[in-house]
């Protein structure tokens, strides 16, 4: 008789499940995100909200939701943060009430127009954190330009000082937010590449036409005056331009006097904020950036000339 092998059924294949990775917070984020619009738009239709969120409930809705993740309200988020160029940016002193919040320490040590030191200590830590803003330090860094240190140098001085001791003191209170909105407003402020027609009194700072023949020219610093412009090409990432020219260069040296900003080192911080790049010398200028260091700086003196 024939054995029979008993029968085996196959092994049962499970039912996969689909896991969201997330957890499900990208259905929350997006669903925070439509909560965050339908406000947002509510409110920037309303004088409430800054003029930089007025008509713009996209720029509101995200300001929202990085405000709610810092532990602002939607109102407080419309308030305290500011944006710029997609960079997020929050008032000094929101950002010493934030860091306060949570249980870490922010003081003054010294107040002046002229010098402001604040100094912060991490909760729980005894290390001292202290951050030194001089007008001296603002005039380096280029920002004396702004009118703003001129009308009101301590608190414009508070606001660098402060910022730098709470971004060092506690980053993750503010979500690693990087500028204060104090420096965005300086960034802001800064002269574009536009070309205005000067009034009247501008008129004498108009860039003249390139010389044919360049000749010797004071330079940005009198110290350099022997540097000769247009004998050597400017090379920027590597790439040969042409240089500034004599006319140029007479120009800079004229609008520099006319702004009464003397100081080598702050003519050339003006040159490279404005720039974007490292100038170490009016030679560093191509043609191009030279036209648009002119341009700023006709626009400067055309100002001044308004508010004489």
């Amino acid at each position: 008789m024939t054995e029979l092998t008993a029968y085996e059924a196959p092994a049962t294949v499970e039912h996969f499940t689909y896991t969201d990775p997330t957890g499900g917070r990208l259905v929350a984020w997006a669903e925070g995100l439509a909560a965050a619009h339908r406000i947002g738009t509510a409110l920037c239709q309303t004088s409430f909200v800054p003029t930089h969120f007025r008509g713009k409930p996209e720029e509101a809705a995200a300001a929202i939701l990085y405000g709610d993740e810092i532990g602002f309200t939607p109102t407080q988020a419309m308030q305290n943060l500011y944006v710029i160029s997609g960079k997020p940016a929050m008032y000094a002193r929101s950002m010493v009430a934030l860091v306060m919040s949570k249980g870490h320490e922010v003081w003054t040590v010294e107040k002046s127009d002229a010098k402001v030191v604040v100094a912060g200590r991490r909760k729980g830590s005894t290390h001292v954190i202290e951050e030194t803003w001089t007008t001296g330090r603002a005039q380096k860094a280029g920002y004396l330009n702004n009118k703003k240190y001129t009308t009101d140098p301590q608190a414009m001085l508070y606001a660098r000082a402060a910022s730098d001791v709470c971004r060092q003191v506690a980053p993750d209170a503010l979500a690693g937010i990087a500028y204060s909105a104090e420096e965005m407003e300086l960034a802001e402020d800064q002269p574009t590449t536009t070309v205005r027609r000067a009034p009247a009194k501008a008129q004498r700072a108009k860039a003249p036409e390139p010389e044919l023949e360049p000749t010797p020219a004071p330079d940005l610093e009198p110290a350099l005056a022997e540097e000769r412009a247009d004998t050597q090409p400017a090379v920027v990432d590597g790439i040969a331009s042409a240089g500034i020219t004599a006319a140029q260069s007479k120009m800079l040296h004229a609008s520099f006097n006319d702004l009464l900003i003397n100081d080598r080192d702050t003519r050339l911080t003006y040159c490279t904020n404005l720039i974007g790049r490292e100038i170490t010398s009016s030679s560093d200028l191509t043609k191009a950036e030279a036209s648009r260091v002119i341009d700023a700086l006709v626009q400067d003196v055309a100002e001044k000339d308004a508010d004489a």
